[in-house]
């Protein structure tokens, strides 16, 4: 038969194991939620570089035409949560270099324009890994904002003076694509509709490389 003497000492042994495994338990959870293996860092900010494709919509003298050409452009955008961001991008492409182009009567003209663009816009991310638990972590994204164009537009009409102008335009603009990140980078395909609202302007589609930080 175990004494008092016994039976306490027993009971202050489980006290303190039960004690030593809440006091590991705690210290495993704390330390579990303050550095989570998978979790990524948070992300305020990102910027890249754009490589597009542009096809431009012109017309002159009642002569509409169009043309493709492939420059770069530059972005930076700013998360407001998470995968929700608010994006700036610029680019300068010469978007038509058109050569004799048939006008009025027997007239010929040759075209070349610059368009210079700075688009504000709102970009929502969806993740297919969150969604369908792929492995890859694959996106999916649209955007929608406002963009103002500049346009140096000079013509150039056999047997006449060359006319130039510089037109200012506003619009709204849609878009979308998708995203893969590889290590520390993203790869982001896109395409973007310029003048939704009204006639359409352009239409572009592009590889962007953002890094955020």
């Amino acid at each position: 038969m175990s004494t008092p003497v016994v039976r306490r000492a027993r009971v202050a042994l489980v006290v303190r194991t039960l004690a030593g495994v809440v006091v590991c338990c705690c210290t495993g959870a704390a330390s579990g939620a303050e550095t989570p293996k998978e979790a990524e860092p948070a992300h305020r900010f990102y910027v890249g570089i754009t490589v597009g494709n542009l096809e431009f919509h012109d017309s002159y003298g009642g002569v509409a035409f169009s043309d493709t050409s492939v420059g770069l452009g530059v972005f930076g955008g700013a998360y407001l949560q998470d995968r929700l961001s608010l994006e700036l991008s610029y680019d300068s492409l010469a978007a038509i270099d058109l050569h004799d182009l048939a006008g009025s009567g027997v007239s010929r003209f040759d075209v070349n324009t610059e368009r210079r663009t700075t688009a504000l816009s709102v970009v929502r991310e969806v993740s297919m890994r969150d969604i369908f638990e792929w492995r890859r972590d694959w996106r999916f994204f649209g955007m929608a904002g406002v963009y103002r164009s500049s346009i140096a537009r000079s013509v150039s009409v056999r047997g006449a003076a060359e006319v130039t102008s510089d037109d200012r335009i506003t619009g709204a603009l849609l878009g979308g694509g998708v995203l893969y990140r590889v290590g520390p980078v993203d790869l982001r395909g896109y395409f973007r509709e310029f003048g939704v609202l009204g006639d359409k302007e352009a239409r572009e589609f592009g590889l962007v490389v953002q890094r955020k930080f």
